[in-house]
């Protein structure tokens, strides 16, 4: 969600090149952006480093279409929408501009069959100076699904933030799509998470007390990273004062459209929930953080932390979560979307249905279906 004009703003940081301008507010309140990071793929479903290449061709109408940290992806980014449905028409519209140009596309956290230390990062100097830094840890391309909200100023995106952390477990398992990494099963839900988690600066995120408690450890953060650039920190849930939104970055890259679709509307309906709630007496970072690794090794089989910190199956987290946002579902116009999350949750997550894929037909059986589902742009 690009920002445009700030409505509420103030001097950047006093430290060089670091800018903390905030733009909240320069959006329609709780306005709705999704990015997806796709893999491409060659004619033997293996990863093919054409990301740079294909984001040069892609066709401006269709949306944005850019480079990312390994070749052998494309980041696609929606229209700055008002709900889930808009965003994720975005989205159909530009893997089906992919698909028709020659692009072979496959949605997942993490390719089942690559080998580590296989792919290219990317020429661009940010992804090069990441390279840099991070050495080994990066291993293989991992594949998310970002979702940004826009905020009507401060003091509600940091509400929004505090409490859509406690939600980030549910999201984890919800969101589980990469069961399989260097040629086996990994025993987790999630690959990717654990992948991501050896980054640095991708913890689960810390609790704020207002946005100068943001702007504090955001410039130590920095500060001790020796980075001027606060988008180096891959928090599952981020303020993002350049944007002016809130950005929940949780998800595995989905194949099905439609579960990103329940992704997006069951993760835009909790933020505008939390944007207005007291969020004293949440679940320590350290609890929440515990609850993200049993839902990234059990996905839905696992038990999770509810806001009150009790132990309840995640399946039964999410109905009552589904109950919870109901009403605002149907003001800001996603209903139909939000339906999906309930058939997640009878056909399980896209590790169980990997899991199921492989069972019948091997690895060659499950590159198959990743394409073939992610190719399906059915609404």
């Amino acid at each position: 969600m690009a920002s445009r004009a700030a409505s509420e703003s103030e001097e950047a940081a006093a430290e060089p090149g670091l800018d903390l301008t905030l733009n909240f507010g320069i959006e329609a309140p709780f306005a709705l952006g999704v990015e997806e990071e796709l893999l491409l793929i060659g004619p033997d479903r293996r990863i093919l480093e054409r990301g740079e290449e294909v984001a040069r061709e892609a066709d401006p109408d269709e949306g944005g279409v850019v480079g990312e940290l390994f070749k052998a992806m494309v980041e696609t980014n929606s229209d700055v929408s008002a709900n889930a449905g808009e965003a994720i028409a975005t989205l159909r519209a530009i893997r089906r501009e992919l698909i028709e140009s020659g692009a072979r596309i496959m949605g997942v956290g993490v390719h089942p069959d690559v080998r580590s230390g296989e792919a290219e990062v990317g020429s661009a100097p940010r992804y090069r100076e990441m390279q840099g830094d991070l050495q080994g840890v990066l291993r293989t391309p991992i594949c998310g699904q970002h979702i940004h909200v826009g905020m009507p100023d401060a003091d509600s995106a940091v509400r929004a933030y505090n409490g859509i952390r406690t939600h980030i477990p549910l999201l984890n398992a919800l969101a589980a799509n990469s069961p399989f990494w260097f040629g086996r099963d990994s025993g987790l839900a999630t690959a990717r998470t654990v992948i991501f988690r050896s980054y640095p600066r991708a913890a689960m995120a810390p609790a704020f007390a207002d946005i100068d408690d943001f702007r504090r450890v955001t410039r130590q953060v920095c500060a001790a990273a020796g980075i001027d650039d606060y988008t180096h920190i891959w928090w599952d849930a981020r303020i993002h004062p350049m944007l002016g939104t809130i950005e929940i970055r949780a998800a595995d890259t989905q194949f099905d459209l439609r579960r990103s679709a329940g992704l997006a509307a069951l993760t835009h309906c909790l933020v505008r929930r939390e944007a207005e709630r007291d969020q004293r007496g949440i679940p320590a970072r350290e609890a929440l953080a515990e609850s993200s690794f049993q839902a990234t090794r059990h996905g839905l089989e696992a038990h999770l932390l509810d806001r009150r910190a009790r132990r309840v199956p995640a399946r039964e987290l999410a109905r009552g979560c589904l109950d919870s946002v109901a009403e605002l579902a149907s003001e800001l116009g996603c209903e139909r979307e939000l339906a999906q999350v309930e058939l997640m949750l009878e056909e399980g997550n896209g590790a169980d249905l990997q899991r199921r894929a492989y069972a019948e037909g091997g690895m060659e059986g499950l590159l198959e279906f990743l394409e073939e589902r992610t190719s399906d742009l059915l609404d």
